[in-house]
């Protein structure tokens, strides 16, 4: 009986929210031009050059070091100096894409 009893006042209450919810909601016939997909496609857009920065990051600075080291030093058996070279690529390659990234700032 207290069962029966909690999973009616459950259904009432559910139903007095679900009924503002669906008051609160607007049809989309109804909304402003403001807040709808449209500015969500365009904040997305503008956002897009940035989301994959920490990739390009890492890619431009962890790349070069990998490469030199499986490339050239397995290869080669010149242990420290093709990840040396790497590194300095590396660090070179993700200064540009930074300074990239400032003259997109500064447009």
């Amino acid at each position: 009986m207290v069962a029966a009893d909690d999973e009616d006042a459950g259904r009432g209450s559910g139903e007095a929210s679900g009924s503002r919810r669906t008051g609160d909601q607007s049809s989309p016939d109804s909304r402003s031009s403001t807040g709808g997909l449209e500015d969500w496609v365009k904040a997305l857009r503008e956002m897009a050059p940035y989301l994959d920065l920490g990739w390009r990051l890492a890619g431009a600075t962890a790349g070069p070091p990998l490469l030199g080291y499986f490339l050239v030093d397995l290869w080669f058996g010149t242990t420290p100096w093709g990840v040396l070279v790497g590194a300095v690529l590396g660090l070179a390659a993700a200064g540009l894409q930074l300074k990239k990234l400032q003259d997109e700032f500064d447009r």
